[in-house]
């Protein structure tokens, strides 16, 4: 009978079954087939199957099947169909049986380990394991379980004065060989304690026994009270010599008697060797103990201790109460102070201690003293009156006798001596100082006591040792406004400087300048906030000037003697070889901002402008990058400085800049007419910067003196930009220029033609050299290769789109491999993910389980005592009508 092909699940199920022969009548019983074992089973198997594929073909649901794209008939593919109920059957069951039990056992330890002998050894035989097992159990029954074992051997264990127990049972009257040693134990002593063999005599009573116990207790504690007497009087001994011990280890001479010294041992006692090698060793100087280094900030610390208490003492001095010891920390203090920085003791103090020296030497010597003295001061009066000059002969930057001194400061070492200017008058400072926090407090703090310029660097160290960061947790901050006050006080110097005040000098700017570069390396960030806020300030004021006309007088466009001094501080405290910085990029865009936008009206402008460039080339020294703005202004001051070039009735300064494209606005122009040099004259070096900025002379010398500034300046740049592929093309119109110049003025100023043809005949021997250098850019050269073909790989196997087709083994394999690896990481996230799920469903399963165990808890005890209430009430119901029933009877 044919199964149905549709109608209910039922009756699929029962037509399935019909066809499959399982719910046919049995066979009668008896058959001889079902006899066999082996046809029976054979038949139960098939069955079997016969019901699994019933039970997966009656829901539809339960199989999945992937159809392809692209059928291809006879071809058969792997994973077309599948069932997901049966996987996901199979998979949970597979964890409840791995992943379930080693969940439950995670926080289990317990284990058994069999540590009998020669269990697990199979070249043992059961004799030799009998064996060692039977060994090992007789030592430990026979091994000594502790010192106080009754039951040990003869030879060990407890003793009685020294005798063995084993030897009690011994008669008496019998003497052993060792009494002498043991103290004579008589027969009376062992019977008296070991009772049982007294004769004659009868039981001693409690009282007596427990009498000679106390005496003899008496006797062993006043020999132990004898053997700590011997003891203590033993280490006093040693304590009174040990005096004498000491002196010998830090004795720092060898202070023994002739007739006491040791003789040389034999060579071959070697025992003797080796003691007199010891007696040496207690005299070398070598075993005194050494006091440890300081760190910095005890260092730090000691000093401003010191400070403290010399202003102490100075204020007693004050008061009329002298101390001689404070006038020695005074004067120690004014050395340590200078030359903790680096600048040296100073004259005052160099002064103060020849005087003292020259007291204890000769008359002779005296004399020579005063005359190096002397001689030195008068150095440093020179050194004075030339501190503002703009160019000097010896560098290569051309950078005034200010610029070199700035360079020194930072290469001061520590103990080398700056001899300050000597002052007529210098007051006596106080020890300690408040840390000011603007620049009009530090102000105010100077007038106050009168502080000298000579005597700023002294104060201000004075207050960064009072104030040092591990001191207070507040100095830090106090630094770093005191850092911003430096710098407004350097400006202040400056300006001073700039308006002719003979209190300036360049070596308390200097001594400025270290103390801002050592606190900006201790807080590089609010330095930073300082500089830049300075620059944006230079930057302001330059736009404004601009802005109202960069012709007129009144504009200041270019920067003062304030405004240069801290663009060369800025170059100095931070590194300008830095392709990104936050101080020294805007630094050397605000300085190309100047060259390229302020306009030159003046022999002021002039120097500025020069002096600009002078920075430039100091801070470009190391990276060496393109300025085009200073080779701009540098052949525009060298056209404008120049006589009236005349050709053919063109400029051919105005003609070269414009066939080349340099910007020369002011070459020409009717405002710098009057600034061309039309006397001869010899350029000289060193030039004063300060009269320059301020008021510089209209004279032909002042004018000779800018040029050749200039004409170095373009000496050194080039010798800067040698290296750079584009020299010929940046300094092609200098030297145009300055041979055009030479041969100009040859004839009507022979100095300056001189000075322009030199520059022009090297710069052009340059030019020369790097033409014959300089190589164009060419392609690689190498040999000719041929064109790579590739043979046609033809696919036996039929086309297949899944397919690697990299005609390059090695890369198809390594794309396979990465194909292999990314599929079982995506699988094992996905195991890694079902197991978290079996988890949390196996936990959640249980929670529930243990609360279902609780609330059949909770209600099997309510459900107790609700009976026991009911039962209570009952019994109450009766009690109740019980006393009723007495109640009406009574009645």
């Amino acid at each position: 009978m044919g199964s149905k092909k549709g109608g209910s699940q039922l009756a699929q199920l029962r037509s399935g079954l019909r066809d499959a022969g399982v719910t046919t009548s049995k066979p009668k019983k008896g058959r001889k087939e079902d006899r066999d074992d082996r046809v029976g089973q054979y038949r139960r198997e098939q069955r079997k199957k016969r019901l699994d594929a019933l039970m997966s073909s009656l829901n539809a649901f339960d199989e999945r099947t992937a159809r392809a794209k692209n059928d291809v008939l006879g071809r058969k593919v792997k994973g077309t169909t599948g069932r997901p109920g049966a996987s996901k059957s199979e998979a949970i069951q597979l964890r409840r049986e791995k992943l379930l039990p080693e969940l439950e056992a995670r926080h289990r330890s317990s284990s058994f380990v069999d540590r009998r002998f020669g269990e697990y050894n199979p070249h043992l035989s059961v004799e030799d394991k009998m064996l060692q097992r039977f060994t090992h159990e007789r030592q430990n029954r026979t091994g000594k379980a502790s010192l106080f074992d009754l039951n040990d051997d003869e030879e060990a264990g407890l003793t009685h004065y020294g005798q063995s127990l084993s030897g009690l049972d011994e008669m008496p009257d019998v003497m052993h060989e060792d009494d002498e040693e043991h103290g004579n134990m008589d027969a009376y002593e062992t019977q008296g304690h070991f009772a049982g063999f007294a004769e004659g005599e009868g039981e001693r009573s409690k009282n007596e026994v427990m009498k000679e116990i106390i005496a003899k207790s008496k006797l062993a504690k006043a020999e132990r009270q004898k053997v700590k007497d011997a003891d203590e009087e033993m280490r006093m001994e040693l304590d009174e010599e040990l005096g004498d011990i000491r002196s010998l280890l830090f004795s720092q001479k060898r202070e023994e008697p002739e007739e006491e010294a040791p003789k040389a041992p034999a060579p071959d006692d070697k025992s003797e060797a080796y003691d007199a090698f010891v007696r040496e060793m207690a005299f070398e100087r070598r075993a005194r103990p050494q006091d440890r280094l300081k760190t910095a900030e005890e260092i730090e610390e000691e000093q401003a201790k010191r400070l403290r208490d010399a202003e102490a003492a100075r204020l007693r001095r004050m008061h009329g109460e002298p101390d001689e010891e404070e006038q020695d920390t005074h004067e120690e203090e004014e050395v340590t102070g200078r030359m903790r920085f680096g600048l040296g003791e100073g004259l005052e103090a160099r002064g103060a201690r020849a005087m003292q020296e020259d007291n204890e030497e000769e008359e002779g010597d005296e004399e020579g003293d005063e005359d190096e003295d002397e001689d030195e001061e008068d150095d440093d009066d020179d050194e004075d009156e030339d501190e503002e000059d703009v160019s000097d002969s010896d560098s290569d930057a051309s950078l005034s006798r200010f610029e070199r001194h700035l360079d020194a400061a930072e290469e001061t070492a520590p103990g080398r001596h700056r001899a300050l200017p000597k002052r007529a008058e210098v007051p006596t400072l106080p020890f300690t100082f408040p840390c000011p926090s603007t620049h009009d407090e530090l102000l105010d703090l100077l007038e106050e006591h009168g502080v000298q310029p000579s005597q700023l660097h002294t104060v201000v160290s004075r207050i960064r040792t009072l104030h040092a960061p591990h001191l207070d947790e507040k100095n830090p901050e106090r630094l770093q406004r005191l850092l911003g006050v430096l710098i407004d006080h350097l400006l202040y110097r400056a300006s001073q400087a700039a308006g002719g005040d003979d209190t300036a000098d360049v070596v308390v700017m200097n001594d400025l300048l270290l103390h801002i570069a050592e606190l900006s390396k201790s807080y590089p960030a609010r330095s930073a906030e300082h500089f830049v806020a300075k620059l944006a300030m230079m930057q302001r004021n330059l736009t404004r000037g601009l802005s109202r006309g960069a012709l007129e007088r009144t504009s200041h466009t270019w920067p003062a003697l304030p405004e240069l001094c801290l663009l060369r501080a800025a170059g100095i405290v931070w590194p300008t070889s830095d392709r990104w910085h936050p101080v020294a990029t805007p630094l050397a865009l605000l300085m190309a901002q100047y060259l390229a936008h302020a306009r030159i009206r003046s022999l002021e402008d002039v120097a500025a402008a020069l002096y600009l460039v002078s920075l430039l080339a100091s801070d470009q020294r190391t990276s060496r990058r393109l300025v085009p703005e200073a080779l701009n202004v540098l052949y525009s001051v060298v056209a404008i400085l120049l006589p009236p070039l005349r050709a053919k009735g063109t400029a051919p300064a105005k003609a070269l800049a414009e066939a080349f494209g340099i910007p020369t606005p002011d070459v020409g122009a009717p405002h710098t007419t009057a600034l061309a040099l039309r006397e001869d004259a010899a350029p000289t070096t060193p030039v004063r910067l300060v009269p320059l900025l301020a008021h510089a002379p209209d004279t032909a010398q002042t004018r000779a003196d800018l040029l050749g500034i200039a004409v170095q300046l373009l000496a050194t740049w080039a010798q800067l930009y040698a290296p750079s592929p584009a020299f010929v093309e940046l300094f092609t119109p200098a030297a145009f220029l300055l041979e055009v110049g030479a041969a100009h003025v040859r004839g009507t100023q022979p100095r300056i033609g001189a000075l322009l043809g030199d520059a022009a005949h090297t710069l052009r021997a340059q030019l020369e050299h790097a033409v014959r250098e300089r190589r164009a850019l060419r392609l690689q050269a190498h040999r000719a290769l041929s064109i790579a073909s590739y043979a046609p790989k033809f696919d036996q196997q039929g086309f297949d789109p899944k397919r690697a087709t990299d005609p390059d083994a090695e890369r198809a394999q390594n794309a396979k491999l990465r194909a292999l690896l990314k599929k079982e990481r995506k699988g094992a996230i996905r195991e890694l993910r079902k197991d978290a799920q079996f988890v949390a469903e196996a936990r959640e399963q249980r929670r529930a389980e243990e609360d279902a165990a609780y609330k059949r808890k909770i209600d099997r005890i309510t459900h107790g005592l609700q009976e026991e209430r009911s039962e209570e009430k009952q019994l109450d119901r009766a009690k109740a009508t019980l006393r009723k029933r007495a109640g009406k009877r009574a009645t």
